[in-house]
């Protein structure tokens, strides 16, 4: 993303809010789009504009450069809601008794996190049904999220360039392969 890129998403958010940069300085608002830009410049403008305005549809407050990154997330990666992809273990399980590695290897990543190995789906399969739907499920529920947020810090940390980004993914595909975590 440019500055002038820039200039036009800190205009939107502006005029969304427009008491919040009233009394700022010809220099403080420099260094906002300094830093905007700086902040945002492997970005697609586009993308950035999209997760800003969805924003400002429930902020009462300016969206902060954490908040548009966060939401540029989840609008990138389809992220499931922990029903969701409970509803995706809980119909995998119906065949996990003589199917557990094609179920396994058909669920998100997030829920291979939380079985671990096919082994898991078809003990899982095995279990009583109330229990899995209530215990199990409990379970999961609570871990899952934790789950989520740890793949959400971990893609935070990686370097902003999407080259490099694709290169760290692949290492990491090629390692699973190999039969590591």
């Amino acid at each position: 993303m440019s500055i002038d890129e820039t200039k036009t998403i800190l205009g939107i958010i502006k005029t969304a809010y427009p008491n919040f940069y009233k009394d700022m300085s010809k220099g403080e608002l420099q260094n906002i789009v300094a830093l905007w830009g700086e902040m945002f410049e492997n970005d697609d403008v586009e993308l950035v504009k999209v997760a800003t305005k969805e924003l400002i549809n429930s902020f009462k407050f300016p969206p902060t450069i954490a908040d548009i990154k966060d939401k540029m997330y989840s609008l990138t990666t389809n992220k499931k809601t922990p029903s969701e992809l409970w509803g995706e273990l809980a119909d995998g399980l119906r065949n996990g008794i003589y199917n557990s590695e094609e179920v396994f290897e058909s669920l998100s990543p997030e829920v291979k996190k939380f079985v671990r190995n096919p082994a898991q789906i078809k003990e899982l399969a095995m279990m009583d049904s109330d229990v899995v739907h209530s215990v199990v499920k409990g379970q999961f529920l609570k871990q899952i999220e934790i789950i989520q947020k740890r793949q959400e810090e971990d893609y935070k940390m990686l370097p902003q360039s999407k080259k490099l980004r694709e290169m760290i993914g692949s290492i990491g595909q090629d390692i699973n392969l190999l039969g590591g975590n």
